[in-house]
């Protein structure tokens, strides 16, 4: 079925020039049609980012492995010029250059009529390439365009004509059936001509292909080439443009040091803000609105009962590489309006709340994917996504995007791994907490109803130690600030980052106790409880006696919550410890609101 979207895709938007692909090219073979010398030109020049790069050009190409296989007007070093390095091997580079002579006579004597291709001839047969200089550090792998009186040879109309018939003879096998992928009989192929630049393809070694039966070993009765694979000569190239044009669009999402990249496209109309909901780019507006869709019951799965099933697909295929081979690491071919849904679910399943935000906040898969990493204190800043020891999943992108659009629990590697990061890091923030949540709403065992923003009627032992924890912090850090801050009750101070702050403290509570007690809550409590009292007896003799009431109120929230608890757990499983953290985030949340809103009356 891939393949048949892919082609699907490559005739619909008309894609690609038939055995072509792009590559980058640094130097250009100068010949005149008038005698002047020929000169090779350095055709480098500053990229975006300021960078010398080659010129990008799209030129006959086939799949070429580990034999010897000319592509015709424009092709590397060793095969234009037959100059080789300390890399390559003399009989081999000068095999390479025979060749490409060859090639380049073949399509002089089947082009009698183009001036162009003789021009190119004479200058192979009359030892041009002896009269040229060889520049200094030149590469043997290094890419040659060939052009004639300054228009590249590529463009001629007999080379793209004779190019198709080369490939042809390459690469068919001699028979014509029914070919796989469109149905139709034509002259079936022994091995794609093409393949996928390693620039594309996350992991590749070398130029990817999509289907490939080189050996023995990956071929049914151990038999290579296509027999049993059989695709014609037309849908072997069109997938492989398609996939090229895919992956260099905008619809393409990869990051780096993960072991894959996703492209995604449309059959038919998408809903009303279906791409600015898309994980990867969100728009906080858009969500918005399609989150209201969802909890007014206007938004729903396609119905997949209706006699005439809609022909409104979503498509995306996540590919990395191994060597010089594609890893479809996940395929999609969904309704639009089941991917919409899913969206929107994800989206509800992993808003949060956060210290400095009114209302739940919802992420893009950039954000999140970033919080599984580790935190940088000195910077302030997770460490980026290229970083040496950041400790981030290599397959992070591929589970949230399945668990985004396929509406699939997060894998369990992924709870435990933040888990670990919030105890090793001493961090909870906005984004680790949705990924929490997002694991809990939809763990595999059983589902836990966890909401956006503090639950009071949450009675779980895990949550209300959570929120304990936090309430202690608060305790301390008020005992420990001047009276002529304006305490209020509140750790206003404190950051996201799961620890008191306060310059008269070098290590608070959280900073001894955090880590341990989200495994096992027992020690920090009872060391909670202990400290509170000399805390609490500090708030109450401040002058004036300004700390009583204070004290009252810090006394009623703690004995309401531990009334709510039993015997104290010596140890959490990985949901409790989620569930200990969001209480702990919950509460520190629910208290920065409430110091947010403005104070009238008996309450200021």
């Amino acid at each position: 079925m891939l393949l048949q979207r892919l082609v699907d895709y490559a005739r619909a938007n008309n894609v690609g020039q038939a055995f072509h692909k792009e590559r980058e090219f640094t130097w250009r073979l100068e010949l005149s049609s008038t005698g002047a010398a020929p000169e090779l030109v350095g055709i480098r020049e500053p990229n975006a980012r300021g960078k010398l790069a080659g010129q990008r050009h799209v030129t006959p190409a086939v799949t070429r492995t580990v034999g010897v296989a000319a592509q015709l007007g424009a092709d590397d070093v060793q095969y234009v010029l037959g100059w080789g390095d300390e890399k390559t091997k003399p009989t081999r580079v000068a095999q390479c250059h025979e060749e490409f002579v060859a090639l380049i006579s073949r399509w002089a004597q089947c082009s009698p009529e183009d001036p162009v291709a003789e021009v190119v001839r004479k200058f192979y047969a009359s030892g041009g390439v002896s009269r040229l200089i060889r520049p200094e550090a030149i590469g043997a792998k290094e890419g040659v365009l060939i052009a004639v009186d300054g228009i590249p040879v590529i463009k001629q109309d007999s080379l793209v004509r004779f190019w198709a018939d080369e490939v042809a003879a390459r690469k068919g096998g001699g028979t014509s059936g029914v070919c796989l992928v469109c149905g139709n009989v034509g002259v079936l192929l022994d091995t794609v001509p093409g393949n996928i630049s390693k620039r594309l393809v996350p992991g590749a070694a070398n130029n990817a292909a999509l289907v490939s039966v080189n050996a023995r070993v990956f071929g049914y009765a151990l038999t290579t080439g296509l027999e049993h694979t059989p695709i014609c000569f037309f849908c072997g190239d069109a997938m492989n443009a398609a996939l090229t044009h895919l992956l260099s669009g905008p619809h393409t999402f990869g990051l780096q040091q993960q072991d894959s990249a996703m492209t995604w496209w449309t059959l038919g109309k998408p809903p009303e803000d279906f791409f600015q909901v898309m994980p990867d780019r969100p728009d906080p507006d858009a969500v918005g609105r399609v989150l209201a869709q969802l909890r007014n019951g206007r938004l729903a799965r396609a119905d997949q009962t209706a006699q005439t099933a809609t022909p409104d697909r979503f498509c995306s295929v996540s590919l990395g590489g191994n060597s010089s081979r594609i890893v479809i690491r996940d395929w999609i071919d969904q309704p639009l309006q089941d991917i919409l849904f899913n969206l929107a679910r994800w989206y509800d399943d992993h808003q949060t709340c956060t210290l400095w935000d009114d209302e739940p906040v919802s992420y893009g898969l950039y954000q999140l994917a970033l919080a599984t990493g580790r935190w940088d204190k000195d910077r302030v800043r997770y460490f980026p996504l290229d970083a040496k020891g950041a400790d981030r999943p290599e397959h992070i992108q591929r589970d949230l995007q399945r668990t985004s659009l396929r509406a699939v629990p997060l894998p369990p590697s992924v709870l435990h791994h933040v888990l670990h990061r919030i105890a090793t890091d001493g961090r909870i923030d906005g984004p680790r907490a949705a990924l929490l949540r997002l694991a809990l709403r939809r763990h595999p065992d059983k589902e836990i109803a966890m909401p956006a923003e503090l639950d009071d009627t949450n009675h779980d032992p895990a949550y209300v130690l959570g929120r304990v924890f936090a309430v202690y912090e608060k305790i301390q850090y008020n005992a420990n600030r001047s009276p002529r801050s304006g305490g209020n009750g509140n750790n206003s101070d404190s950051g996201e980052n799961g620890k008191a702050e306060s310059q008269s403290l070098n290590a608070g509570f959280g900073d001894r106790f955090y880590a341990g007690a989200i495994t096992n809550p027992r020690p920090a409590m009872i060391a909670g409880e202990r400290l509170a009292k000399a805390w609490l007896s500090k708030i109450r003799r401040r002058p004036g006696g300004t700390g009583a009431g204070l004290v009252y109120v810090f006394n009623t929230e703690l004995s309401e919550l531990l009334d709510r608890i039993g015997d104290i757990p010596a140890r959490f499983n990985p949901a409790q410890q989620a569930q200990f953290v969001l209480g702990y985030h919950h509460q520190r949340a629910h208290d920065a609101a409430q110091r947010r809103k403005p104070k009238t009356g008996t309450d200021a």
